[in-house]
């Protein structure tokens, strides 16, 4: 009898062990796997009757995930028609009134057309300034384009700026203001101090090398003021306030 009693006993710890081995292997499962953890809930709530509080968690967390996605959606929905609702603004544009996006897809067209000539002008005239002599007038002529075009550019920023800020828009006087030098000015200052020429030059572009011009450079150029007496009279250089020639940079 006493031998049964000991072996129940013995029975009875072991059972005690293995359900608390179970319960704790339960409670680690539960916390790494939310499956686990789900289906445990799904369980008791199916033998109580009763919600459990995970259940009740995961209800209120998709409740606010549904909460915060519709205000989402909400808010981009109303950044949306702001967006619509500023780009069909009518704004003050050269003299009358487009919708704002009107105006900006206007002046990126002129500046992207603009800048298209530029390039070209800019490339196409590298050969003749290179040509001695004959070749500042070459010089001055497309430094006079470039102020030109720098003066257009302006202008069209102007406008797009006052649609924008019509009480205070950007000036252009600053640029259009500027003036070319003449071809006359331009040889005279390379005859009269080529050295300070180059020097000036090297303060605008670093990577210009510094050189010491001699005498025979002089020499040179004197020589070469025969053919300056007839290569040509001075260039013209183009009226900034005036629209530019057929063929010239695209309004």
């Amino acid at each position: 009898m006493r031998f049964l009693l000991r072996t129940l006993g013995g029975l009875w710890s072991l059972l005690m062990i293995l359900l608390t081995l179970a319960s704790l292997a339960l409670s680690v499962a539960m916390t790494i796997f939310p499956a686990v953890l789900g289906a445990v809930a799904t369980g008791v709530e199916a033998m109580t009757g009763r919600k459990t509080v995970v259940t009740q968690a995961r209800a209120r967390e998709t409740r606010l995930l549904s909460e915060l996605e519709a205000e989402r959606v909400a808010r981009r929905t109303e950044t949306a028609a702001l967006r619509r609702e500023l780009a069909e603004h009518a704004v003050p544009y050269r003299g009358t009134r487009v919708a704002m996006r009107e105006a900006v897809h206007d002046t990126a067209e002129r500046v992207a057309r603009r800048s298209s000539v530029a390039a070209g002008r800019t490339l196409g005239s590298t050969v003749g300034e290179a040509l001695p002599v004959v070749g500042v007038g070459v010089i001055v002529a497309a430094t006079a384009w470039e102020l030109r075009d720098s003066c257009e550019l302006m202008k069209d920023m102007r406008a797009l700026d006052a649609a924008f800020n019509p009480d205070d828009p950007v000036s252009e006087d600053e640029i259009c203001g500027l003036k070319p030098p003449t071809r006359d000015e331009v040889w005279q200052a390379v005859r009269n101090s080529p050295g300070a020429a180059w020097d000036s030059a090297r303060g605008l572009y670093g990577e210009l090398p510094e050189i010491s011009l001699s005498a025979s450079y002089d020499w040179t150029l004197a020589r070469l003021s025969g053919i300056w007496d007839w290569s040509g009279d001075d260039v013209a250089a183009p009226d900034l306030a005036a629209p530019p020639p057929k063929g010239g940079t695209p309004e």
